[in-house]
């Protein structure tokens, strides 16, 4: 076997996306403010990341073909 194991699943980082903004407040599950009745706080970033992320990606597409979105 001349592959090497990596045992603590060290991933490379991906410059291309956003991660988001983590908040200490992420980590605390016990906390119970309000009624979430709009969603998750959590959630909602997430899916904005990911929006910023399809923004950018769309962005870089379409500065790279001259205005073509096609």
């Amino acid at each position: 076997m001349t592959e090497k194991f990596k045992p603590y699943g060290i991933r490379e980082v991906d410059h291309s996306t956003f991660g988001g903004i983590i908040y200490l407040s992420d980590f605390n599950t016990d906390y119970r403010g309000k009624n979430n009745t709009d969603g998750s706080p959590i959630a909602k970033r997430i899916i904005s990341n990911q929006k910023f992320d399809e923004y950018c990606r769309q962005n870089s597409f379409i500065r790279q073909n001259g205005g073509n979105e096609k």
